[in-house]
């Protein structure tokens, strides 16, 4: 006979169902009673519906518009005939925060890291549209006068989501001291406090500025090494030891170069990639991190007009999807074309702005 009450079922298997739910989903379970808010917002139930849904493959992308307001776009991708729309949503914060972002510098397990044209840092959550003020930090560089990087991630062994800035002094700049070192500075959300480490010991004066790259608990940036004649390398920020060590790069790479290269995450893996062409780029992925062995180059396609082509995410084995000069599109590896992707409500990407791929999910950025 079925069951005709939910309550006759155990409590651990509604979690356990539950869990598997999309985030959207639960945040509307949370409205039918007190006991199922309760329930549904216990960290203990958001850390299994976090740890069971990071192996999905549906991945979200936020950007910045040409308005400055912030945009995600959640792609739908037919297998049978191959086609991939998407759909956008502008993040209303309910007139709590103004649309004057100018910089998506990070993703990690749902929370995006955004910065407003006032330099202020605040971490989101664009599922649930919870947000909290990252306080500035007494230490940091004037601005204008210096130059900032920044990253996210989680750290496992404190259980603490931090955030990373690197920034140097702007030593072209006549009213700025001439100090040449980057300073490393790392907020604690969990502590609510700004730490400044020992300087960085490589050079991250590179051509252009860009945000750390999240892949096995540490972000990544291209630099260049001060002891071995300033030569290219990825260096790793641990974000669990506070350390920088060197990861392994693609042995073919011009070594005095490849700091002019971009670095992006797709499927997890640490990937390297440059314009061979204004309508190509190589990208090399390193498909066991750490191990030089398995760097792997693939070829990716645009349209003829196009000047820059930056990679976003895969969404299949042979598609990736692609920041085409602000617009975006798909290239199909196996049939060697790119094509269109049709969205819904998308207004024209913020030039320089910066996007950032993430999955949806119901931790709070104050984990409240």
């Amino acid at each position: 006979m079925a069951l005709s009450k939910a309550e006759k079922l155990p409590q651990e298997i509604i979690v356990d169902i539950l869990s598997r739910l999309p985030a959207k989903s639960i945040g509307q379970f949370r409205c039918i009673s007190k006991h199922w808010c309760s329930l549904l917002s216990d960290p203990q139930f958001i850390s299994a519906h976090l740890t069971i849904n990071s192996h999905k493959k549906e991945e979200h992308l936020i950007l910045v518009s040409d308005s400055h307001s912030l945009h995600t776009i959640t792609f739908n991708h037919n297998p049978q005939n191959g086609t991939i729309d998407a759909i956008s949503r502008k993040l209303n914060f309910q007139q709590q925060l103004e649309d004057n972002w100018v910089s998506v510098a990070g993703s990690c397990n749902g929370f995006v890291l955004v910065v407003n044209d006032e330099e202020i840092k605040f971490l989101i959550n664009p599922t649930t549209l919870d947000y909290f003020e990252i306080p500035k930090f007494n230490l940091a560089l004037p601005v204008p006068g210096s130059f900032s990087m920044y990253g996210l991630g989680y750290d496992v062994v404190s259980d603490d989501y931090k955030v990373v800035t690197l920034s140097y002094y702007d030593t072209d700049n006549e009213y700025e001291p001439d100090i040449d070192y980057t300073f490393v500075d790392v907020y604690s959300v969990r502590k609510d406090i700004w730490r400044r480490l020992e300087s960085s010991p490589y050079d991250h004066a590179v051509p252009q500025l860009a945000s750390g790259v999240l892949v096995n608990g540490a972000l990544h940036w291209l630099a260049s090494s001060k002891t071995s004649g300033y030569s290219s390398v990825i260096v790793a920020f641990d974000l669990s030891d506070d350390k920088f060590l060197e990861v392994p790069a693609p042995t073919t790479l011009d070594k005095g170069k490849f700091v002019f290269n971009k670095l992006v995450a797709l499927r997890g893996c640490i990937c390297m990639f440059t314009n061979t062409h204004d309508d190509e780029i190589d990208v090399w992925m390193m498909k066991d991190y750490g191990v030089e062995e398995s760097w792997t180059k693939f070829v990716v396609k645009g349209p003829d007009s196009v000047t820059d082509l930056i990679p976003l995410c895969l969404m299949s084995e042979d598609d990736v999807s692609l920041d085409a000069d602000g617009e975006l599109i798909v290239y199909g590896m196996r049939e060697d074309r790119w094509r269109n992707i049709m969205v819904d409500g998308i207004p024209t990407m913020c030039e320089n702005a910066g996007t950032a791929i993430f999955r949806e999910s119901l931790v709070s950025p104050t984990f409240g």
